[in-house]
């Protein structure tokens, strides 16, 4: 009888605790301690900035501050940018030289960064060898760094800087939802990360295993048509491309692909350093094929001189049907 006694007890705390009387309701409930998750800054929860933020943070690329937050309107230096591009774009060779500029007193932590940038040719200096590397980086000056290394080349923008990266970036929809009233005024963090993430897509950094895997999608056509051209890109972690020139040949890298009409090429210049790039397959097909894509790329393509198969994933097919 006791024990009955004791069951009827805990049943009507039970029901008192989850009823709300006396006790939290279940709305209430904190469930945050079961996400194992890595946590973002607060200050950018719920906001437009969270998705940017997170992709930057999970690619190593960017911090929040000491005090936990992330201070999205905060104003930026350009040493800061220089450091945000480079670790987005996975740049694994650091430049060791000294300097190339006159005024990095105080930043030498942002000194590799900084001359990988600037021989990659994403950056400038002021002038009169000089960076200003505490000064706030411009509207102006994102987009132009961030287009730079999107094309690889410039020298296709018609007019004159800032206004050729400003149309560009205007035809292209590269803003997106970033509100740019003056391009010549400071860029403030949040609005960094936005852009960004918008336009180099930086991957999480894997720290263990050297890598490569597809993240575009398949080529479907019929034997004897000519396929639409199909672009896949290919991702690499922990390793980075070496400079590839726009029209490359590339089929090489598709086992069976040239014997079957078809031909892979990187259709714009790639700089050296990069982690991802987009390869166009064309051609005409000579025998169906249904399996999933694959690829092995050559060391002497890569900075750490080892080849290296590409994953396959459920994107990446040749699908190519009989006539």
């Amino acid at each position: 009888m006791k024990t009955w006694k004791s069951v009827c007890a805990f049943i009507v705390v039970l029901i008192l605790a989850v009823s709300g009387t006396g006790g939290a309701a279940a709305a209430d409930i904190d469930y945050s301690s079961w996400d194992t998750k890595p946590t973002y800054p607060p200050d950018v929860q719920n906001t437009k900035y969270l998705s940017a933020v997170k992709a930057l943070m999970d690619a190593k690329a960017i911090t929040g501050d000491t005090d936990g937050l992330f201070h999205p309107d905060k104003d930026i230096t350009r040493a800061e940018f220089a450091s945000i591009v480079v670790k987005a774009s996975h740049q694994q060779n650091l430049s060791d030289k000294e300097s190339h500029f006159t005024d990095m007193d105080g930043y030498g932590w942002a000194k590799p960064y900084i001359n990988r940038a600037y021989e990659n040719s994403w950056i400038r200096g002021v002038g009169s060898g000089k960076f200003a590397p505490g000064k706030s980086v411009t509207y102006a000056e994102v987009m132009t760094v961030l287009v730079r290394i999107r094309r690889g080349q410039e020298d296709e923008l018609e007019g004159k800087w800032p206004g050729n990266y400003i149309q560009y970036a205007d035809m292209y929809n590269l803003v997106g939802n970033v509100n740019i009233h003056n391009w010549t005024a400071p860029a403030p963090k949040g609005d960094v990360a936005i852009l960004t993430n918008r336009i180099l897509s930086p991957i999480p950094m894997i720290s263990h295993n050297r890598g490569a895997y597809f993240s575009g999608v398949g080529v479907g056509g019929i034997t004897g048509s000519a396929i639409a051209a199909g672009s896949v890109s290919i991702t690499l972690h922990n390793d980075t491309f070496k400079e590839i020139l726009g029209g490359t040949d590339v089929s090489g890298w598709f086992p069976g692909l040239s014997s079957n009409g078809m031909k892979a090429t990187v259709p714009q210049y790639s700089p050296a350093d990069v982690s991802v790039i987009t390869i166009v397959i064309t051609g005409t097909p000579l025998n169906p094929t249904n399996a999933p894509l694959s690829a092995t790329i050559p060391g002497n393509a890569l900075h750490s001189g080892g080849a290296l198969a590409v994953s396959p994933n459920a994107n990446a097919f040749f699908n190519i049907t009989e006539q």
